[in-house]
Order: C-alpha cells, then structure tokens, then sequence
C-alpha cells in the first residue's frame, strides 16, 4: 500500500519554523513601534527645550512622560551632545544641534544661492540682510549678515515671527487673498498685544490693509516699527521657477539711519537683489 499522502507540504519542523517567524515578525514590528515612541519622545524633549522647558519636570509636562522617562530621554540626549545643562539656566539645546542646523543650512540651495547677494547688499548699505521663508503661518529666518550701524537686532537664524508684522513675512504675503491677509494680520495682532511693550508701529487694520494694497502694486514692503521698536526695514520677495512667492528679502536698520529718503534708496537695491535671487532659482519675468 503507498504510504499516506500528507495533508499539508509543511512538515511539523516547517510549520513550527513559520509560526516561529510569525512570532519574530510580531516582535520585530513591536520593537519598530517602540522605537518610533522613544524617536518621538527624544524629539519631544528636543522641541520642549528649544521652548523654553529649562528642567525635567517641565520637559516631562510638555511631552507628557513620567519622571524616570524623561530623566533617561535627557540623560542619552545630553550624552550624544543634543543639550546641555548650564548652570543658573537649567536645559539648553546642545552642540551637536548647532552643527546639524548649520549642515541644514549649507544643504538649503536657497541659502547658499543667496549668500553672495547678501554679502553684496551688507557691504552696499552695511545695514542687516534677513532671508526668510515661510513656515506656516509664521517667517523663520534662514540667512542673517548683522549690520555695522546701531543696535543689535533680536533677530537670529531660526527664529519664527509671526508674518503680518514683518517685513520679509509681509513681501512673502503680496500674492495672497485680502482674506488671509486678514487672517494672518490678527494671529500678529495677537501677539503683538500679549507683549508687555508692543512695537509702537504696529498699524490698525484698515491702515495696514490700505498699505498692503500699495506694496503689491509696487513689488515690495516696508515695516516702520511693527516688529521691534527702533527698527524698519526694506522687504521683496523672492520667486521659485513657477512663479511662487518662496522667500522674503530684507535690509533692517535702525531708525535714526533709515529715514523715508533712505529707505526709498534702498528698495531698489532690494528688489535688484531678490530678483537675482529668483533668477537663479529659475524665475524668469514674463
């Protein structure tokens, strides 16, 4: 008689081995979802202390971790250089940030294409250049040369500010809807209250919208104190291949060195130096 024919192809051994590598299938996926968690929570502890949070108990608050936790997060990310801890200030982002937001930087095509017109126009007018993109509903400035006259400005490379009350964040708004317009002047307007001395150049809203409506008829934008008492600025935007508005273009100064006579002689020089810009982005003019 010809022996039975088995049932199944898999021997006991196979299916054993099968359901063995289910077993480490399961495993491996709950070892990628652990690690996806502790990923998000390091990155938390990062953006927690970038905001402010100066002990773990507040870092534990903001990412919602218990003490043991964010006492290891913050132990592995001081050892690998992500933060630090400075005496009287508590948790500070650390060195190796720097150098991985200075690497950020040196890939952003944007950047490395602007410098040379930057470096041109601080040498021009030895004023402070900003460059500035979009992010959100807010500016961060990617590019900043400081000026040779005046103060020192707050203003830095990686700082967000809201756009309606900025000058590269206005020249990045020209193309929009009097609607967002709208909507992004009362997200500045918000903050702009919150602070315990506002910038006095601040405008009511039929004002700014009335001074809008002029600055994209013209191409560019100014800001006369809106952003930062004793500072203006001159602002163009900067467009990619298709046409979009991608970056703000600024010379800031002082101002007690930038009255309207001077201001009016830098636009030129700014909107020269955007359209440069744009240009070797791939804009061509119409």
């Amino acid at each position: 008689m010809a022996p039975a024919r088995p049932i199944c192809s898999f021997s006991r051994t196979e299916h054993e081995k099968r359901r063995i590598g289910m077993s480490e299938t399961s495993k491996t996926d709950d070892h990628v979802m652990l690690g996806t968690q502790s990923l998000a929570r390091a990155l938390g502890v990062l953006d927690a202390v970038g905001r402010g949070c100066a002990d773990q108990a507040a870092i534990g608050l903001a990412i919602g971790t218990t003490r043991s936790t964010t006492g290891r997060l913050v132990s592995y990310l001081q050892k690998t250089g992500f933060v630090r801890r400075v005496e009287g200030r508590g948790y500070v982002l650390g060195a190796r940030l720097i150098e991985l937001g200075a690497i950020a930087l040196s890939q952003m095509p944007l950047t490395a294409l602007a410098r040379p017109v930057l470096e041109r126009l601080s040498q021009q007018t030895g004023e402070t250049i900003h460059l500035s993109v979009r992010e959100g509903d807010e500016i961060m400035y990617v590019e900043k040369i400081s000026g040779t006259k005046g103060l020192e400005m707050r203003s830095r490379v990686g700082l967000r500010k809201p756009m309606a009350n900025t000058g590269t964040g206005k020249a990045q708004m020209l193309d929009l809807s009097e609607a967002e317009w709208a909507r992004l002047y009362s997200l500045a307007h918000a903050e702009v209250i919150s602070q315990a001395v506002p910038p006095p150049g601040f405008l009511p809203w039929d004002d700014y919208l009335a001074a809008m409506r002029d600055y994209k008829a013209k191409g560019h934008a100014l800001e006369i104190e809106e952003n930062e008492p004793s500072i203006c600025c001159v602002a163009a935007p900067i467009r990619s291949a298709d046409g979009h508005i991608v970056a703000g273009l600024s010379v800031a100064g002082v101002t007690s060195f930038m009255s309207h006579q001077r201001m009016a002689s830098l636009t030129p020089l700014v909107m020269q130096g955007a359209m440069e810009i744009s240009r070797e982005l791939g804009f061509r003019r119409e």
